[in-house]
């Protein structure tokens, strides 16, 4: 029999071989990662001691946006087309005559404070006690987004193909096991490299120019050779946010219900069919809010961040107002143990006028100026009032707490008072101007209504204006940003 020619052997040889076999040969005698004599010096030699945790370092100089690191952090943790934890931004100086530009990659700054842990109400993040590495914990995230209002540096990312946010965790098991993560190892620059820092080194400063106050997260991210005079590239014109619409409904319909309660429940003659509609609108908006989520199921996870959450505060008392709403109605319906109908009701009332102050916190937590308490209080609160005055023995009065809603918006529409509401005074006059034309429309055709004695139509259109008034509150707010525009 001739013999097989040595050639066919290892064709042959290296057809029972697997993918992983075929890899693994060549470093089965590794003791220490392949790559490691590339990144050694770009990561700790040991483990945070206490006191300390890991951080990122980035070399403005050094870095050159080749988005290596954006496509290594990409591939590594299989993202999906269009997602990125990591970003490339860019900054401009002009000192003595010299023009200068530097090219900014950021991703997660692991912050001593994380604010998008401090808002979760389903505890979807945890901070690590030991290497300081803010992880997101993917199986219990319901897809709220609130962690992305909270971050004033755009870190959370929204996967609408899974229903929820993820972000960077700073490659946690390369480290872990004495492996850079891939943005530091795919740097051709060494731009990236992480560092140990104690906890305690924070500033109240800001982390770039352009971005909020460290004082706020305390960002543990930190930029080296930073240009003087530095500011973001040439700023782009402001787009309308995210519209949140069954956010919207929900913030309206609520507000009017437990205002048409009120009314309801202070009227001298019963008056069950208000009552039945300010029911059924309150059940409606907190219904349809459910809609806002990504992953619905894990709804019930909502009340787990009670202790740091306003969210979780919000959802417990709107939850625990349906009740006693539920509980009013159905007593003045059938009027059984008529004597707590009215407790009942001024119970319903209390609670909601309480989950309103949770709603207003929400949104005034995020540190966003067009979300200031005071702002925020008089919007939802006046909707309950135009609704609760409406609905009364006088509704005429309705039209005092509408002229102030008006004379409010107006006011912010023309005020240049603050700056940090220029961004949202823009979009209100430009991008968003047919929503704000139609708000002021309906607000004055309301009082217009409500002058000619129609309170019922008169209602109907303040359903509309509030509308509008919740679209403009979401989609006119300033979003916060790291400096720069994507390149």
């Amino acid at each position: 029999m001739n013999a097989m020619p040595f050639v066919d052997e290892l064709l042959l040889e290296q057809q029972s071989l697997t993918a992983v076999d075929r890899f693994s040969q060549p470093h089965a005698d590794a003791t220490r990662p392949v790559q490691e004599r590339y990144y050694r010096d770009l990561i700790p030699f040991h483990r945070p001691q206490e006191g300390q945790q890991y951080s990122f370092e980035v070399d403005l100089e050094a870095c050159s946006g080749c988005k290596a690191c954006v496509s290594a952090c990409h591939h590594l943790n299989g993202l999906d087309a269009g997602e990125s934890w990591r970003d490339i931004g860019l900054l401009v100086s002009d000192h003595d005559g010299m023009v200068k530009q530097q090219v900014v990659t950021t991703a997660c700054h692991h912050c001593e404070e994380p604010a998008c842990a401090h808002g979760c109400p389903t505890l979807a993040y945890e901070k690590d006690a030991i290497t300081g590495i803010v992880r997101h914990l993917d199986d219990q995230c319901m897809g709220c987004r609130y962690c992305e209002l909270k971050c004033p540096y755009q870190v959370p990312k929204y996967n609408a193909a899974l229903g929820i946010v993820r972000k960077c965790d700073m490659c946690q098991s390369r480290l872990a096991n004495g492996e850079a993560p891939a943005c530091v190892q795919a740097c051709p620059n060494e731009a990236i490299r992480i560092r140990l820092v104690a906890r305690e080194e924070t500033s109240s400063e800001v982390l770039l120019p352009g971005t909020v106050p460290s004082d706020y997260t305390q960002p543990t991210t930190r930029f080296l050779n930073l240009a003087t005079a530095a500011r973001p590239s040439e700023p782009q014109e402001p787009h309308p946010a995210h519209g949140h619409i069954p956010l919207v409904a929900m913030l309206v319909l609520v507000p009017m219900s437990i205002g048409m309660t009120a009314a309801h429940v202070l009227a001298d003659q019963v008056n069950l069919s208000i009552l039945i509609v300010a029911t059924l609108c309150g059940f409606l908006g907190l219904a349809g809010s459910v809609l806002h989520l990504g992953r619905p199921s894990q709804a019930w996870r909502a009340v787990l961040g009670w202790r740091r959450s306003w969210l979780s505060r919000e959802i417990i008392a709107f939850n625990l107002w349906a009740g006693s709403q539920a509980l009013y109605t159905a007593a003045a319906v059938s009027q059984w143990l008529p004597s707590a109908v009215r407790p009942l009701g001024g119970l319903a009332v209390f609670l909601g006028c309480l989950g309103l102050a949770t709603s207003v916190m929400v949104y005034a937590d995020t540190r966003r100026p067009f979300w200031q308490a005071s702002h925020t209080a008089w919007r939802f609160y006046g909707t309950a009032l135009c609704a609760a005055l409406t609905c009364s023995p006088f509704p005429w009065l309705a039209i005092v707490p509408m002229v102030f809603l008006i004379a409010f918006e107006a006011h912010l529409l023309i005020s240049p008072d603050d700056p940090r509401l220029a961004a949202s005074r823009q979009l209100l006059r430009g991008a968003l101007r047919p929503t704000t034309v139609f708000r002021l429309m309906t607000a004055v055709a309301f009082v217009g209504l409500v002058l000619a004695e129609m309170p019922r139509i008169a209602l109907l259109v303040l359903v509309m204006s509030e509308l509008a008034a919740r679209s403009l509150f979401f989609r006119a707010v300033h979003e916060p940003k790291m400096p720069g525009v994507a390149l």
